[in-house]
């Protein structure tokens, strides 16, 4: 909500040269912002809530924790059963570094009642990358640390680069092989780069280090619950290798730490959990999206993925500039790259950078679970004009 928000903030201020007069004096109320944001998760977690009891359900709210491999203590009170799903979630994580008690995690950013004019981002991971675009495009100073080679790890190379300059284009530093030392009371992030000391100053210290999963709290040990990494370690059906009568699904299970996989996991534990294992996950086309601005999907192998596999294979790319539908929205930034082998046609990923990218991603995740070509899908019939017309411009090239 906040992204899209600022996004249609940062696209009405670039909206004057389309003959929309007065938007350089658009200004954004982030105070209004953030309530609206509140309204709409209040009005949706009530919706939620009261959908349990809607079918017959019974909630019960408080603490809980295992008391036994079929126990459960809630707030003092013992409950039995002989299945349980897990469905913790995940809380964001602090590094082990001074003074990291003194910057905020995502949780807590979104609950900011003033805009940070200088922010200071830890981490170059997703998380990282979507505030920073956001919190740039509202008009703060954003300065992003990362400690490895590269921001967006799992990102094709490209489109790496087309993010970085678009990061560039809104102002914000990115750093990179940066160690990170301290956080100081005035918010001042001491680092270390190529072992040469800088000092990175703030008024907000955002954390985005990762987020482990929230299963610890519940004591799976004592119901013999094995773990990996922090999370319920589960088999296909999404059943806990060491307890049978257990599930877990989403940053609980861990396996994909992705909002839609809880969404798609859930149904899934729950009706093997109730009728036996009947249905397995299935994660071999598995898009993914980052909500930065410009916004990027993607599914399959990148280039250097299929390379490294000793794939041959080709790449077709269009340019958002060539889609008719992005030049009369004025959205002409970003890209399509289709990674394909050559001998099959078959096709291996697909990379999106540009507006609605998470939606074009989706259709070509369509094409590659129906096994359709390349070839296949160029040769289709498409809405014109349409932004997601480039991914059949795409494959047609």
């Amino acid at each position: 909500m906040l992204v899209s928000t600022v996004e249609l903030f940062h696209r009405a201020k670039r909206a004057g040269h389309l003959g929309i007069k007065g938007t350089e004096g658009l200004s954004l109320d982030w105070q209004a912002v953030i309530a609206r944001k509140d309204d709409i998760v209040a009005r949706w977690s009530k919706g939620k809530n009261a959908a349990p009891a809607k079918l017959g359900i019974p909630v019960l709210t408080g603490h809980g924790k295992f008391a036994g491999p079929n126990e459960v203590t809630v707030d003092g009170r013992n409950y039995s059963a002989g299945k349980f799903v897990i469905a913790t979630g995940s809380k964001p994580a602090r590094p082990s570094i001074p003074g990291a008690e003194l910057g905020i995690t995502s949780d807590e950013l979104i609950h900011l009642t003033e805009q940070p004019k200088h922010l200071v981002i830890v981490g170059g991971g997703f998380i990282g990358l979507e505030f920073g675009f956001a919190l740039a495009a509202a008009g703060s100073n954003v300065t992003i640390l990362q400690s490895g080679p590269q921001i967006g790890a799992a990102l094709d190379d490209e489109i790496r680069d087309i993010l970085l300059e678009s990061a560039k284009q809104a102002g914000i530093i990115i750093s990179t092989n940066v160690k990170v030392k301290s956080i100081g009371a005035d918010k001042t992030v001491q680092a270390e780069i190529n072992g040469r000391g800088e000092v990175f100053s703030a008024d907000q210290v955002l954390l985005a280090t990762g987020r482990p999963s929230n299963v610890a709290p519940l004591d799976p040990q004592v119901a013999g619950i094995e773990l990996d990494r922090g999370a319920v370690k589960v088999n296909e059906y999404l059943q806990s290798v060491s307890a049978p009568h257990v599930f877990a699904v989403g940053d609980a299970a861990g396996k994909h730490q992705h909002s839609p996989v809880a969404w798609y996991e859930g149904p899934i534990a729950a009706h093997n959990a109730l009728k036996g294992n009947q249905r397995r996950t299935d994660f071999s086309v598995f898009p993914s999206a980052i909500f930065t601005i410009p916004a990027i999907g993607q599914v399959g192998l990148t280039e250097k993925q299929a390379l490294s596999q000793g794939l041959k294979i080709k790449v077709s790319k269009l340019a958002y500039d060539n889609n008719p539908a992005a030049g009369v929205r004025d959205e002409t930034e970003g890209m399509v790259k289709v990674v394909y082998d050559e001998a099959t046609d078959k096709i291996l990923g697909v990379h999106v950078i540009g507006a609605h990218a998470e939606d074009i991603v989706q259709i070509a995740a369509v094409a590659i679970r129906g096994g359709l070509t390349k070839s296949q899908v160029g040769s289709m019939h498409y809405v014109f004009p349409t932004i997601g017309g480039a991914i059949f411009d795409t494959m047609a090239s």
